[in-house]
Formats: structure tokens, sequence, C-alpha cells
């Protein structure tokens, strides 16, 4: 009996400390929720780097607040703290909204070098930086705005500093270490025109840093390729090595070579022959790939087509089972109205295979050199892969004429479609200049459309994607060119054509 009652009483003793857990847990969250929310809004306006006084009184008082909470300190002593902190917190946000407008440049400069990683690159420059920033900050809270000008001038010639310094570590060290390590195993006697490449490289990635720090991709690419030449060097090296200590002959080479690229073709379902060499062979290989990928690009659609069916599909049945119980309950309006909604729901399948039937018709227009025809749900892409443009120019090639003048039919199959040209550039040059050069060879083309194609231009839209949207590895040039492209979007259901299919919604 005794052991009962000293179980019951440990039982309600668990369950009143549980339970006060709970409470205190929920009188926290309701004293602290709106300086929680105001420290997060604080934080987020970057107020430790704009207003770092204000912004540490504010966590001064926070953490005070906290540590009385947890250790039961006096309550009128935690909302004091807390209020203090709250408004702290909203004096620090109001000083950073004045700080960004003076500071611009500097946050500029500091956001660049964030985005070069000076912080792990860079970091005595960093700090140096950081702590001239907080002080032009500061200087601007006393109400001294000349020399927080002054200070933050510094900053951004700091963080500036810092940025090059971090680029050049972040994206040329690794190349050069392996360099290094290349000219140590004596690459440049066993393989003297890769070694030779990779000091080029190295050399013209750090001009073209000193040229222009904000375009980093060009440098990015150039440093990575003399990483891997160098790394070739040392392998070609090695490998010759091995071939002299085997004596291999040329036969026995040439076989040991193509093997890899056989292996490659029978996972392909494709037999190799390499008796006029290897072009062949790869042209093959890239040609089954190129021919799977538009399969799926295909697949993907009619699933998207198939799945859209079925929901409309489901749509009718239901309205079908209205139908049958309103007419059996003689409720002739809902059974009107069930109809009306099934014949609605039936157009919207005959215009899904309206836009299959289109489709198709479009396909066979283009060859696969001149364009891919693929659908993402129920737009038409075409994908102008015969429209080829060179590095940082607009001009449409004589070439290209004849794929241009197909546009013409396909366009035409979905009257009163809207038609979007979108351009798109490889990631060399900086962000603003591509995305200007993108929406030029977008207008380019529209322009050759008007002035030599008989369309309705109202119908049609330019816009400029940049470099942000690539299809294929801006790191080597074959990817470089398929990203430099041209996309035509057709867009069935324009608002004339989208009314002339759903009248019967309207009814």
């Amino acid at each position: 009996m005794k052991k009962n009652i000293l179980q019951s009483i440990g039982t309600l003793v668990a369950a009143l400390l549980f339970n006060g857990n709970i409470i205190g847990q929920q009188l926290q969250t309701s004293m602290f929720d709106d300086v929680n929310k105001v420290m997060l809004s604080a934080t987020t306006a970057q107020a430790d780097v704009l207003s770092p006084k204000t912004y540490r009184e504010g966590m001064e008082a926070y953490r005070q607040a906290m540590d009385d909470y947890s250790k039961d300190g006096e309550l009128s002593e935690i909302k004091e703290n807390i209020s203090t902190a709250f408004n702290k917190f909203s004096e620090s946000i109001e000083n950073s909204k004045v700080s960004a407008v003076m500071f611009s440049g500097a946050l500029s400069a500091r956001n660049d070098a964030i985005n070069a990683e000076a912080g792990q690159f860079s970091k005595r420059m960093w700090a140096e930086a950081e702590e001239e920033m907080k002080q032009a900050a500061v200087e601007l809270e006393k109400g001294d705005a000349h020399d927080a000008k002054e200070k933050a001038k510094s900053a951004s010639g700091l963080y500036r500093k810092a940025e090059l310094e971090s680029i050049k570590a972040n994206y040329l060290t690794r190349a050069k270490e392996l360099l290094e390590k290349a000219d140590d195993e004596k690459a440049y006697k066993l393989a003297p025109k890769t070694f030779n490449e990779a000091k080029l490289l190295i050399n013209n990635a750090e001009k073209a840093l000193a040229e222009n720090r904000y375009d980093t991709d060009e440098t990015r690419h150039l440093a990575k390729e003399a990483e891997y030449k160098a790394s070739l060097a040392m392998h070609i090296a090695k490998q010759k090595k091995s071939l002299d200590e085997l004596d291999y002959e040329t036969e026995d080479y040439l076989l040991m070579m193509y093997k890899p690229i056989s292996t490659i073709g029978e996972g392909l379902g494709i037999d190799m022959k390499f008796d006029q060499g290897v072009d062949a062979p790869v042209t093959q290989i890239i040609a089954s790939i190129n021919k799977d990928e538009a399969r799926m690009v295909n697949l993907e659609g009619d699933l998207y087509e198939s799945r859209a069916k079925n929901n409309i599909l489901s749509e009718m049945l239901s309205e079908q089972r209205k139908i049958q119980e309103t007419m059996n309950g003689q409720q002739l309006q809902d059974a009107q109205d069930a109809m009306k909604k099934q014949q609605a729901l039936q157009a919207k399948i005959d215009r899904a295979e309206d836009i299959d039937s289109k489709f198709d018709q479009i396909q066979r227009i283009f060859t696969q050199d001149e364009a891919q025809v693929f659908r993402q749900k129920d737009d038409v892409i075409i994908r102008l892969t015969g429209v080829n443009f060179d590095v940082g120019k607009a001009q449409i090639k004589q070439v290209d004429y004849a794929v241009l003048a197909k546009l013409e039919r396909a366009v035409k199959i979905f009257k009163n479609a809207d038609i979007v040209i979108e351009g798109h550039t490889d990631s060399q040059g900086s962000d603003d200049a591509n995305l200007n050069l993108s929406l030029e060879r977008a207008d380019a083309v529209l322009s050759y459309m008007k002035a030599n194609i008989d369309i309705d231009s109202s119908h049609f839209s330019t816009t400029g994607f940049g470099e942000s949207k690539p299809l294929a590895n801006n790191e080597t040039a074959t990817g470089r060119a398929q990203n430099r492209r041209i996309d035509i979007v057709i867009r069935p259901f324009s608002w004339e054509t989208l009314t002339s299919y759903i009248k019967l919604d309207d009814d």
C-alpha cells in the first residue's frame, strides 16, 4: 500500500513538473514573441553592421532579460529589459535605413566581397574592412556625417582589395599548386605541350581578372582549365613512363584507347567500328544521347498531358454521377448545370487533343539539327538549335535564314496564340551585359520575322534571360555555344483562343 502511495505521489510530481515546463515555455514565448520578431527584422536589415552601437545595446538588454528569466528573476526587470531591447532594435532598424542610403557604395563592395568569400580567403583584409565599416556606422550614429562618409569610403576600398585577393586565392591558388607539382614531377619534359598550356591559362586568368574582376566567370573557367591541364600533364607523364616500360607498339596502344569508347557504345546498343578512326563512333554516341534526351523531354510532356486528361475524366465521371442522381430526384436545374460542366470538360479534352495534333505538325517541320520541339505543360517550345550567335554578338547570320523561314509555318499552326521569343547567353561577360545581349538577340529574331515573314506582330513579344538559364556546361566551348540560343515559346491559350474554346463555360 505504501509503495503504491509513493508511486502515485511520484507520478503526480512528474506531471506537475511536466505541466510546469509547458506553462513556462508558453510564458516565455508570450513574453519574448514581439522582441524576437523585431530582433529578426533588425538582423535582416543588417543593423549589426549599419547601426552597431544601437543594435549592440539591444542585444545586451535582450540577453539580460533571457538570463534573468532563466534564473527566475524579477518579472518587472525582465519586462523592462525586453522593452529596452525592443526599442533599441526598432531604433537600429530606422538607423539602418539611413545608413543604407549613405553607405550604398560601401555596401555594394561588401556584398561583392562576401560573394567572393573574402571572409575565408582574405581574412585579414576582410576584418580590417569590417572594422572600418562599423566605425563609419558609429560615426553616423553620433551625428558626424562627414567622418562617416570618409570611413565608409575607406571601408569600400578595403572590401575591394579583399575581394580581389579572395578571387585570386579562390580561383588561382589550386591551379598554381598543381602546376608546381607538375613541375616537380618533370611533366614539362614528358608532356611539354600540355604543361605549357596550363602555364598560359594561368597567365590568361590573371590577365582577365585584372581587366575585369566583376566578370569572374572567364577567370574561373581559365583557372579550372589550367588545373585540368596541369593534372593532365602529370597523367600523360606517368602514362608515357608506363608505356615506355611496357614497350607498347602503336597497334597495342590504339586498341587500348578504342576499348572504353566501345564499352560506351555497347551500353547504348551501338556496334562501334574504328576502321575510319574514332570520329564516327563518337558522333554516333552523341546522336544517341541527343535522341534519348529529346525522347525524355517529350515523355515528360506526354505524362503531364495524360495526368491532365485523367483529372478531367475524373471530373466528368463525378458530374455524370450528379446528373444521374439529380435526374432520379427530378432536380432538373442541377442536372442541366452538371451537363454544361461536362460539356466544358469535354471541350478541355478536345483542346488538349488539338494541341497534341498541332504539336506533331510543328515537330515535322524542323529537322533535329534545326530545332528541338517539345512541350512544357500547355506551352510548345521551339528551341532553335540551328540558329547560333557569335560570342558577344546579336547579328543573325545568313546561314540561319532558312531555319527562321520555317518559323512562319510553325507559328501559324496555332492561330492567335501568344508567342514569346526568349534570348539566352553563355556565362562569359557581366550579368548586366549578358541580360542586355540576350534581349538584343531576341529582338533581332523578331525584327527579322517582321521584315521577312508574314506574321501578326501583336501576338509576339521578346524577353532576355541572360546567362540565368543555361542548358549546357559553360565550362566548355560546345556548352557555351548551346547556351547562346533562342527559344520560341508558343502559348496556345491567348485570350482569343481561350475564349473560343470555353464558350460553354460561360453559358
